[in-house]
């Protein structure tokens, strides 16, 4: 399974804290890769992600749902024989059910949320009715698939109360986590750099990476010149493109996103929208880059202000913490450490093995 994006790398490393409780098989849209170096299998599943044939279906349904509504996959949960199905989505909820087995939930985020707080900040009018309609369409969507599965796996504290408050039988807090045997640590670099980390294509890094480039980056140059930026990920749209400049580039994904950690001074995070916890900033606190966040960006993880990372609300805020971060040395040098030690103790996968494995023990007779 690629090691790249928020949702792989959870739905991976979930894999295999499942596969310590029996037979896992990964079944995923698209093509799978010849061979992988994992204890569970993987299936493709072809799959057309027409955005054409989408639209055209979600008059009624969310968009999503009409995008990754795959008769593949309903084939394959139904005549599998499973003795429990986990849905990476809501909206493979319904097609998990025709399994007949046990279904839990792994929610990455509560979708209904996202869409509600785009649909009051996004800048454009257009899209801002659009995402109503969205939110709207998402919402019992959402409520029936949490109400109707056997467990939900909500990323924070917070999801959980709004998972239990729609009548889920059971929710389990496993939050994203870090294998921390794979991401060295370093001191933070010298290099007056900031990075971005994210996948495009999703509407709240898109703006996160706008506001970071045109109203973050000129403030700090205010205080340090040669401040640099650095977008990476999957996915970027012709609005994150255009933002590339002598100071300001954007290399697309990667293969490991800990190197381009590494050589930045720190991880800026201004999101606006979202929910769960943020595996970005989980990853660049074990690598030692010092963070720096909005508190929505940093919602989710135990983390303190000052101690952890650095938290800022506004453009004005968020650029006055970034100059700390590139300017001074002993304050970077404490986040860095006390991040990962928090990392390491709270934010490992292998922690969240006894969860995970324990729900698979009282589902599956």
């Amino acid at each position: 399974m690629p090691a790249h994006g928020g949702y792989r790398l959870r739905v991976r490393h979930l894999a295999r804290l499942l596969a310590r409780a029996g037979d896992v098989t990964v079944a995923a849209l698209g093509d799978a890769p010849e061979s992988h170096d994992e204890p569970f299998d993987l299936v493709g599943v072809p799959h057309d992600f027409s955005r054409r044939r989408a639209l055209r279906r979600s008059w009624r349904r969310p968009y999503l749902a009409a995008l990754l509504d795959s008769p593949g996959l309903a084939r394959l949960a139904a005549g599998g024989g499973w003795d429990l199905v986990v849905a990476s989505s809501p909206f493979f909820v319904d097609l998990a059910l025709g399994s007949g087995a046990p279904v839990v939930l792994d929610a990455h985020n509560v979708e209904t949320d996202i869409m509600a707080t785009l649909a009051r900040t996004d800048e454009r009018r257009l899209h801002r009715a659009r995402w109503r309609w969205e939110a709207a369409k998402m919402a019992p969507v959402e409520r029936a698939a949490v109400a109707s599965s056997a467990a939900v796996l909500a990323t924070s504290d917070a999801d959980a109360a709004v998972f239990g408050r729609w009548g889920s039988a059971r929710v389990e807090v496993v939050p994203n986590g870090v294998d921390t045997t794979a991401v060295a640590h370093a001191p933070p670099s010298a290099r007056h750099a900031l990075v971005y980390v994210g996948q495009y294509g999703y509407r709240p890094n898109e703006s996160a990476a706008r506001e970071l480039v045109t109203q973050i980056l000129p403030l700090v140059q205010a205080a340090v010149p040669d401040t640099t930026v650095e977008l990476v990920g999957r996915n970027p749209t012709d609005a994150v493109r255009a933002l590339a400049a002598a100071d300001v580039a954007v290399p697309g994904p990667v293969d490991d996103v800990v190197p381009c950690l590494h050589q930045a001074r720190a991880l800026v995070v201004p999101l606006r929208a979202g929910s769960g916890t943020r595996l970005k900033i989980l990853e660049a606190m074990a690598a030692g880059t010092p963070v720096v966040s909005t508190p929505l960006g940093a919602a989710g993880i135990d983390a303190v202000d000052g101690e952890h990372l650095l938290l800022g609300d506004t453009p004005e805020d968020l650029a006055r913490q970034a100059v700390r971060a590139l300017t001074e040395d002993e304050l970077a040098v404490r986040l860095s450490a006390a991040a990962r030690s928090l990392v390491e103790r709270r934010y490992d996968w292998n922690a969240f093995a006894p969860t995970v494995t324990g729900v698979v023990a009282d589902l599956v007779p």
